[in-house]
């Protein structure tokens, strides 16, 4: 029985009964398991909340907990997981700052310890694990100096180390004689030799002599006396007398040789010093200030520009050097600057009426006449081909005739009535249509004012441009190709450049002294009246007004640089011939015209110097330069300028004078700086 009742179909088969609840006992599983999931989800976005605020008051610590605990939270979270990564590397890099401060600090173990909270924030970070073993080796050797004492890095040490030795580099020796003043010392018929010696002992310094001689010729005699001079001065005396050359090889003792350019090759000291430019901004003025250099000074070797660093090196004399900086003072100071007001005042009134009657159109009389003949006239129709006459109408009337049809060939259609007919005919059978009538009343009044004050501000000698409008493209060239590639047609290229249009302003001053400005100065007002179509394209009609100028004025005068008024008026009368050319009937059989145009443009130009040039500093007289083969400067005694050599200490009276050290002379084989047989060579001065 029960067979046959599932057989009968009042029941589903077992089998499906089966699946059914298979798929019923996985969609609870399924919704047993949303909740969880979504609970989950709802817990990850809290911590990504919290670590958001957290790292808006740049606490990234407690922000990269929120982070991980979010990560933890949903690890298949994108979001989650870019939040943390970059908190990881903000948060090591902030304990990496903050363990450098404390290593600066010598706090040493609080830095290592902030360099170990930046390796477990950010392990993939090797420069953390570098810190860590610096400090590590820092704290050893802290250990082992007595306390207070500062521990440096290696990368510290060795600038450290690096500075020193450049301190340590001299500059060329300085004499500091027992006597600076020599108050009397006269010789007769004595040789160089002995004139050197006599100096020396007077100032209680060594003379070391060129084994080689110190005459350059035949042995000569000379006479000297001098009066309260200073020892450099006598033995410039000397030097000069005797053709003799010499140099200080340490604090009490000099050099003496020939004057001669293997001599002074071989023996002038010479000194390095890099000057920094600070004021030469453009590569031209850079260039510009080392050319000056290096033809004022006649320095063909020993100059060098360095255009990366905004640097000059220079190698020569200490003299050479000297003189070097004194025209890189002079030359490299800040360039005068000029503020430009600009004001561009511009006032456009156009003023249009148009008042009139067209009764007739604006194209003359035009009133075509109509023919329609009555029943019982006959007319007939002519054409090229065939003709035809009957009773009645034959064709379609239109304006100006009657148009009708042949049997073959082009038809003139032409009205032709019978004379017997003629009499026949009236007023009735024409008729005819009058064209519109506008009566028109109309005026417009268009005023514009426009007002602009741009500034400029340019250094002098510099360019400077102010732009204030739009670009405007337009067709300036076509290329057309002959030549098609495989499988192409020939191509058109056509070429666009664009165009300021509007306010343009181009300045390029030059101060003259402390109140006047020369400049060059460009002016450009346009604007887009209209476009006209060339071959196929529009191309735009600019107006212009330019004024480019050079003038000179003074320091805040005001210049009119262009004014320009132009007022057009213009009148066209339109209608019926002779009727509108009546007073009062001209309005009714004709239209009046007129406009009124009236544009006012003025520029006024205002500098300002903000910035004069500084003359102070140049002195009224050429500095002491020397002679054409020796470059030499001198020094004022207390004087403003600012010299490199040292005081020479006072002679005290009361103090006896020592006798000089004697030394012994060099060999002929021997140099400057060499250990002579059974002697102390001689000190060398350091070269940079």
């Amino acid at each position: 029985m029960n067979l046959s009742n599932a057989k009968s179909g009042n029941h589903p088969p077992v089998g499906w009964r089966i699946k059914w609840r298979s798929l019923i006992a996985v969609l609870c599983v399924w919704a047993l398991a949303v909740p969880s999931l979504q609970a989950r989800n709802r817990q990850g976005d809290k911590f990504y909340k919290l670590g958001q605020k957290a790292e808006a008051r740049n606490d990234f610590d407690t922000a990269l907990t929120d982070y991980d605990s979010a990560v933890d939270a949903d690890p298949n979270e994108p979001q989650y997981q870019i939040a943390d990564q970059r908190m990881r590397v903000k948060a090591a890099q902030a304990h990496l700052e903050a363990g450098r401060e404390f290593r600066r600090e010598q706090k040493l173990d609080q830095a290592l310890l902030e360099f170990q909270k930046a390796f477990l924030d950010n392990p993939s970070a090797p420069v953390a694990v570098e810190e860590i073993q610096q400090t590590t080796e820092m704290l050893k050797e802290r250990a082992k100096l007595p306390a207070g004492t500062p521990v440096l890095t290696p990368a510290e040490k060795a600038r450290q180390q690096m500075e020193q030795r450049i301190n340590s580099l001299q500059g060329p020796p300085q004499l500091r004689p027992m006597t600076a003043l020599i108050t009397h010392l006269s010789i007769n018929n004595q040789p160089s030799r002995v004139l050197y010696e006599s100096v020396g002992k007077l100032a209680g310094i060594n003379v070391l002599f060129d084994p080689q001689g110190i005459d350059t010729g035949t042995t000569r005699n000379f006479n000297l006396d001098l009066n309260n001079v200073t020892l450099e001065d006598a033995l410039n005396y000397v030097a000069i007398e005797t053709n003799t050359f010499w140099k200080p090889v340490s604090h009490n003792a000099i050099f003496v040789t020939q004057n001669t350019e293997p001599k002074r090759t071989e023996y002038q000291d010479e000194v390095v010093k890099v000057f920094y430019i600070q004021n030469a901004s453009t590569p031209q003025e850079m260039s510009d200030l080392f050319n000056g250099i290096r033809q004022g000074l006649k320095l063909n070797q020993g100059l060098m520009m360095v255009a990366s660093q905004s640097a000059i090196i220079v190698r020569g004399t200490p003299d050479a050097v000297a003189l070097a900086e004194k025209v890189i003072h002079d030359l490299d100071r800040p360039k005068a600057e000029v503020l430009l007001d600009v004001i561009v005042m511009e006032v456009n009134k156009t003023f249009t009426t148009n008042i009139g009657a067209s009764l007739l159109g604006q194209g003359g009389f035009s009133a075509p006449v109509n023919f329609t003949p009555r029943p019982g006239i006959t007319t007939s129709t002519s054409s090229s081909g065939s003709s035809s006459s009957g009773s009645g109408s034959t064709g379609s009337t239109g304006s100006g005739g009657t148009t009708g049809t042949g049997t073959g060939g082009s038809t003139t259609p032409t009205n032709a009535v019978t004379l017997n007919n003629l009499r026949r005919l009236s007023s009735a059978d024409y008729s005819t249509i009058l064209p519109n009538t506008l009566v028109q009343a109309l005026m417009s009044d268009t005023r514009n004012h426009v007002m602009q004050r741009p500034q400029l501000r340019a250094t002098d000698g510099g360019k400077a441009s102010l732009k204030i409008g739009q670009k405007i493209p337009y067709v300036s060239g076509s290329l057309n190709s002959a030549v098609a590639t495989p499988g192409a047609i020939p191509y058109a290229t056509t070429q666009f450049q664009q165009v300021d249009v509007g306010t343009n302003i181009d300045l390029q001053p030059h101060v003259n002294g402390t109140d006047e400005i020369s400049m060059h100065v460009k002016v450009e007002i346009s604007n887009v009246l209209n476009t006209e179509t060339i071959a196929g394209i529009q191309e735009p009609i600019i107006g212009q007004q330019v004024d480019e100028a050079d003038i000179r004025m003074k320091d805040g005068e005001v210049s009119l640089l262009g004014g320009l008024n132009d007022k057009e008026l213009s009148t066209v009368l339109s209608g019926f011939p002779g009727f509108a050319n009546i007073p009062l009937l001209g309005y009714i059989f004709g239209n009046k015209n007129r406009t009124n145009t009236d544009n006012q443009i003025l520029l006024a130009l205002i500098p300002h110097i903000i910035r004069a040039p500084d003359y102070s500093h140049v002195a009224d007289e050429g500095v002491f330069a020397g002679t054409e083969r020796n470059t030499r400067v001198e020094y004022k005694p207390q004087g403003a300028a600012v010299s490199t050599t040292p005081p020479v200490p006072e002679a005290n009276p009361n103090v006896p004078v020592p006798p000089p050290t004697p030394l012994t002379p060099l060999p002929a084989t021997s140099q400057p700086g060499t250990k002579p047989p059974g002697g102390t060579a001689p000190p060398v001065p350091v070269k940079p």
